[in-house]
C-alpha cells in the first residue's frame, strides 16, 4: 500500500464477505473476502462502497456494513494503534488484528516507535500458526485456511515444518509437520532499543523456542548448531539487568529456564570439542539460572519446561566437576586414548609386576566421555563412567571385571526412549563398601512424561533390586551415597 496514494482503506471485518461486480446484492460476486482484507475505497453509490481488491486485482462493490473505513494518515495511527492493542490477544480475530497493525504501520510518521505494533504482528502470527497446528491439514476449515492467506498477503511468512513426535520408543518414531511463523516481526522489536522490556522478553523466548525446529535443523553439522545455538542465547541475554526487575515472575522464570537451556547446550557443544574451560563456565551459568528460577511465580504451563530444562542442564553437569584424584593404587587403571578423529576409546589396562601393561577391557565411543566422572568401587572391581553422545542425553558406562581377569564395558542408559526426541541422563551415585550394589539416579522426560528413580543395582547383574522416587526413601542412599554426588547432582532438586 502506499500511504501517499490510498487515503480511504476499508478493512473486511466479517466472514465471509462477497465483493459483487454492480450495487445490487443480487449481483453476481467477484471475489469472496474474509476477516483482514483491505480494499481501496474508491467512492460511494446506491447504498454500496466502490472498492478496489489488490488481492484479487479486481473492482467491485461491498455494504459498508461489514467493512471499517479508515483514512491512511498520521493522525490515524492512535485509532489504529488502539484497535491493534484491542484484537492482540482475541483468539480468531488474528487476520484482523495483521490487517489493522499493517494499516498503522502504513500511517505511522517518519521516526514513530512502532514496537508495540511489531510486537502485536508477531503474537497474533505465532497464534495464528498454533491454531492451524493444532488441526491437520487436511482437516481445516476454509475460513483458518483463508485467514492465513489474508496474513500472508501482508508479508506476514509462515513456513512449514517436520517436527519429530516426541517420546516415542526406539523403533515407533513418527513425523508431523507443523505451521510456523518466521518471526520477522519479533526480530524487529529485539532489534530497536527503545522497545520495551516486556516486549524484549516477549521476542526472545519467541526467537530462541524450540517447538518449531525442523527435524532437520535438530540434525545441523556442529557449526551450523552452534551458531543457532549462540543466536538464542544473544537473543535471551540482549535482556539485562535492571531491566530483567520490571519483567513479570514468570515470564522471568520462562527467560531463565531458555538462557539456562541453551547455556547447557553451549557447555556439552565446548567439551567435545575439548574447550572445558568455557564448558564449565557455561555449565556454571546454567545452573544458575535454573537456581534463580522460582518454580513457585512460573506459570502451569511451564511446569514441564522447567522440568525439562532441569534434565538437560543435569546431562552437562559434569563440566563443573573436578577431576577426582586416586585414593589407592591399583593394578588395574583406566585410560582415554583418541582413535578415529572425534572418536574416544575407554581401555581397563592391568599393570604387572613388572611395569608391563596390557588392554583388558576397551570400548569407544564418538560421545563425549567426562573423564572427571570415573567413580571406582571400593572393591577395585567395578567402575564408572559418564558419557554424553548427545547434548541432552548422558548415559553410564559400568566397567566390571569377570572371573577371568577380563573386563567387559556395559552401558546403563536414562530410558527406553529415542535420545533424538527425548531428555535424559544417568548418573553413579556411590557403591556399596564391598562394591556388590552401585546406586544409580536415572531422570528422564519422553513426551509430556517426566520420571525420575533412585536405584540400587546388582553391579554383578545390573538388575535393580529396589528403587523409589525420592533418595530418602532408600536406606542404601543414606548409608552410601558419595559426599561429592549429593554436592553437585541437580536430582535432589
Amino acid at each position: 500500500m502506499n500511504a501517499a496514494a490510498i487515503i480511504l482503506v476499508a478493512l473486511v471485518a466479517d466472514d465471509p464477505a462477497v465483493l459483487r461486480n454492480a450495487p445490487r446484492d443480487d449481483a453476481p460476486a467477484q471475489a469472496t473476502l474474509w476477516r483482514g482484507d483491505w480494499l481501496e475505497v474508491r467512492g460511494e453509490t446506491a447504498g454500496f462502497l466502490r472498492v478496489y481488491d489488490h488481492r484479487h486485482e479486481r473492482p467491485g462493490y461491498i455494504r459498508p456494513t461489514i467493512v471499517r473505513v479508515h483514512r491512511l494518515e498520521p493522525a490515524s495511527t492512535a485509532e489504529l494503534t488502539a484497535v491493534v492493542r484491542f484484537l492482540r490477544d482475541a483468539n480468531g480475530s488474528e487476520s484482523l488484528g495483521i490487517g489493522y497493525a499493517a494499516l498503522a504501520l502504513r500511517a505511522a510518521p517518519a521516526g514513530a516507535d512502532t514496537t508495540e505494533v511489531l510486537a502485536a504482528i508477531g503474537t497474533m502470527a505465532d497464534r495464528l500458526a498454533r491454531r492451524a497446528s493444532a488441526t491437520r491439514a487436511d482437516a481445516r476449515n476454509t475460513t483458518l485456511t483463508a485467514h492465513i492467506e489474508v496474513a500472508e498477503s501482508y508479508g506476514v511468512k509462515f513456513k512449514s515444518v517436520e517436527i519429530a513426535a516426541t517420546g516415542n520408543v526406539i523403533g515407533t518414531a513418527a513425523q508431523r509437520t507443523r505451521l510456523c511463523y518466521d518471526g520477522e516481526a519479533w526480530e524487529g522489536v529485539l532489534a530497536r532499543r527503545t522497545a520495551a522490556p516486556l516486549e524484549r522478553a516477549r521476542a526472545a523466548l519467541f526467537l530462541a523456542g524450540r517447538s518449531c525446529l525442523d527435524r532437520t535443523t535438530l540434525a545441523l553439522e556442529p557449526t551450523e548448531a552452534r551458531a543457532s545455538n549462540d543466536r538464542r542465547l544473544q537473543a535471551l541475554q540482549s535482556l539485562e539487568y535492571p531491566a530483567e526487575s520490571a519483567l513479570p515472575p514468570a515470564l522471568l522464570g520462562r527467560v531463565r529456564l531458555r538462557r539456562a537451556e541453551a547455556l547447557a547446550w553451549r557447555a556439552f557443544d565446548e567439551a567435545r570439542r575439548g574447550n572445558f574451560d568455557p564448558a564449565a563456565r557455561a555449565e556454571g551459568a546454567a545452573v544458575r539460572e535454573l537456581a534463580l528460577t522460582d518454580r513457585g511465580v512460573l506459570a502451569p504451563e511451564d511446569l514441564d519446561l522447567y522440568e525439562d530444562v532441569a534434565i538437560r542442564v543435569a546431562a552437562s553437569r559434569w563440566a563443573t566437576e573436578p577431576e577426582q584424584k586416586a585414593t589407592a593404587k591399583r593394578t588395574v587403571d583406566v585410560v582415554f586414548a583418541p582413535r578415529d578423529e572425534g572418536e574416544t576409546c575407554v581401555r581397563v589396562v592391568h599393570t604387572a609386576g613388572t611395569g608391563k601393561t596390557r588392554t583388558v577391557g576397551e570400548r569407544c565411543t564418538y560421545g563425549l566421555v567426562w573423564r572427571n566422572a570415573l567413580r571406582w568401587a571400593p572393591s577395585g572391581t567395578v567402575a564408572t563412567i559418564a558419557v554424553q553422545p548427545m547434548a541432552a542425553w548422558t548415559e553410564v558406562w559400568v566397567l566390571r571385571r569377570g572371573d577371568d581377569a577380563s573386563w567387559t564395558i556395559e552401558t546403563l542408559t536414562p530410558a527406553t526412549a529415542d535420545p533424538d526426541t527425548a531428555a535424559g541422563y544417568v548418573e553413579a551415585a556411590g557403591f556399596s563398601p564391598d562394591g556388590a550394589r552401585l546406586l544409580l539416579v536415572r531422570e528422564a522426560r519422553a513426551g509430556a512424561q517426566v520420571t525420575r528413580r533412585f536405584q540400587v543395582v546388582a553391579t554383578t547383574t545390573l538388575a535393580v533390586e529396589k528403587w523409589a522416587a525420592h533418595a530418602d526413601k532408600l536406606g542404601a542412599f543414606k548409608r552410601w551415597s558419595s559426599p561429592s554426588w549429593r554436592a553437585g547432582t541437580l536430582a535432589l532438586r
